[in-house]
């Protein structure tokens, strides 16, 4: 009987720890900086930086540079 109360214990701690660690929202991508005050070497230099860092990011036409929210900071610190 301790057994069985012990294990149930365990799963149920590990589902709450689980649920805890979930986010509550998609992460999503944010302006980084935008392309007007870029030219193309330093959207060269800055992608490149971010590649570096391993920081997931994407471009959109107009040539603005987006970071997942997530990530925000650490983009802040490997880029400024």
């Amino acid at each position: 009987m301790k057994k069985a109360m012990a294990i149930s214990l365990a799963i149920g701690f590990g589902i709450l720890v689980s649920w805890l660690s979930m986010p509550d929202r998609p992460d999503t991508y944010v302006v980084f900086a935008q392309a007007t005050n870029l030219n193309p070497e330093l959207t060269k230099a800055l992608t490149n930086r971010l590649q570096q860092n391993h920081i997931s990011y994407q471009l959109d036409k107009s040539g603005n540079v987006f970071v997942l929210e997530s990530h925000l900071e650490k983009a802040v610190i490997c880029c400024s």
